[in-house]
């Protein structure tokens, strides 16, 4: 069973440069789900009572649980890949201005759990600044919309700029030997060369490797 509290303090170390950067050495960080509620649009998340009446900004990084296959959380992880950092603005109307709901702790202690939109929120870049979370979210459209538009064997790389590789880089009579189809499936991914790696990101069949080559020609003819 994970520790709550271990989980916070990982989630913690990633942004040290972030929160070096906006100057805070002590900053109120917490970890949230991020869920959507009926009737309300967007995603909501959840803030003890006691967390909004600190008077500080709170640092989230949202987190999904995971769960066995008797739905059971077993242990949590980052929701997004980018590990992005938010911000919720301090606001002395709280009470006034989010949804309450209220509940019973294991000591039989009453206690309120208040429900604020992320879109009130600030994403955090890693260079301190914030930006809105409507611009946050249509930055990421844009990225998921760029990515989904490149040719599928682009899609799982990193995106890079290479000069025309394609006659430097055009196979010489001393290639090495083709793989045969059963080898094909086995070579590995830390013997890809610059040349295999300029194949790919320019569509081109340049590779030392026909299999590669002809794997690149038919990926082009059916896009």
């Amino acid at each position: 069973m994970f520790n709550r509290k271990d989980k916070e303090k990982e989630f913690y170390m990633q942004h040290m440069d972030t929160f070096t950067a906006i100057g805070i050495a002590d900053p109120c960080f917490t970890i949230k789900t991020a869920f959507f509620q009926k009737g309300k649009f967007g995603r909501h998340s959840q803030f003890f009572e006691w967390e909004l009446k600190k008077g500080d900004d709170i640092f989230i990084e949202f987190y999904d649980n995971v769960t066995d296959n008797k739905g059971k959380v077993i242990d949590i992880a980052p929701m997004n890949d980018n590990r992005q950092l938010f911000k919720l603005k301090y606001n002395p109307y709280f009470a006034e201005e989010y949804e309450v709901k209220e509940g019973v702790d294991n000591e039989g202690k009453t206690y309120k759990m208040y429900i604020v939109p992320t879109s009130e929120m600030e994403a955090v870049l890693k260079d301190g600044s914030n930006i809105s979370y409507s611009l946050y979210e249509k930055r990421l459209k844009e990225q998921v919309k760029e990515a989904q538009s490149l040719p599928r064997l682009q899609q799982t790389l990193v995106p890079a700029m290479f000069p025309d590789f394609e006659d430097e880089f055009a196979p010489k009579k001393e290639a090495e030997p083709e793989l045969q189809n059963t080898e094909i499936a086995d070579a590995l991914l830390s013997e890809m060369t610059i040349r295999d790696l300029a194949a790919i990101m320019l569509m081109k069949p340049v590779s030392a490797r026909p299999w590669l080559n002809d794997l690149i020609k038919q990926s082009k003819s059916e896009i």
